[in-house]
């Protein structure tokens, strides 16, 4: 199971990293740490443990200036930063879809996002857009689906990484019952023999392991308290 969590932590760190790239923002790693130098854009932390044997030594030391640093991806749930005048802002499961042969037919409802009209529609039904941008359409490790039937506009992003396709910015604006099965056949087609890994939490959490998805541990996100 450590491994399926290793897997989904270090998918999810190259994600966070090619958001980061298309706002111009760079990133450091070092052994339990990766770390925007500048503020992340909405929605995504400045700094992400990467490895369970991190301590909070470490963290306030690689910190540095405190002030850049406002939002923390507690990836194993084993950091108490309650101290350092951060509160924590959700907890989430980490979930794990093992690769897919034999596939059933998918819904040809569902596409590819590849131009910029497109992904402005998606972003203005997901809320994102001013943080999910055009360059992504040009990376060969990004795809964004939709999927548009009856007036509803359903949605994700897969990304190649720490050889697993991580599934991220899931969305429905309508009836969302098959969207996690849809999601692990759609993703299993594009990206063959690869597992599937995310995090959620709350309804979309129960939604996907209802799906067959499965949790592989726990995640807490941490902003600091006068943001």
């Amino acid at each position: 199971m450590s491994d399926k969590v290793d897997r989904a932590v270090l998918n999810n760190i190259v994600w966070c990293g090619i958001v980061c790239e298309t706002h111009g923002i760079t990133a450091t790693s070092r052994k339990h740490i990766w770390r925007t130098t500048s503020k992340a854009p909405t929605y995504y932390p400045d700094m992400i443990t990467s490895s369970r044997h991190v301590t909070v030594d470490e963290v306030i030391d690689i910190m540095g200036n405190k002030e850049v640093v406002s939002s923390i991806k507690d990836s194993f749930a084993n950091l108490d930063m309650s101290p350092f005048d951060f509160e924590m802002l959700f907890t989430a499961e980490w979930i794990y879809h093992a690769p897919v042969a034999n596939l059933e037919s998918v819904q040809t409802e569902w596409c590819h996002v590849t131009t910029e009209n497109d992904l402005a529609d998606w972003t203005s039904v997901h809320g994102s857009e001013n943080v999910i941008r055009p360059e992504l359409l040009e990376c060969r490790d990004v795809k964004i689906y939709s999927n548009k039937k009856k007036g509803e506009v359903a949605g994700f992003i897969a990304n190649l990484g720490a050889n697993a396709v991580g599934i991220s910015n899931v969305f429905s604006s309508g009836n969302s019952d098959n969207l996690w099965s849809d999601i692990y056949k759609i993703v299993s087609l594009d990206f063959p023999g690869l597992p599937m890994v995310g995090y959620e939490r709350g309804t979309d959490l129960t939604a996907a392991l209802q799906s067959g998805w499965t949790t592989v541990g726990p995640l807490r996100v941490w902003v600091r308290s006068n943001d």
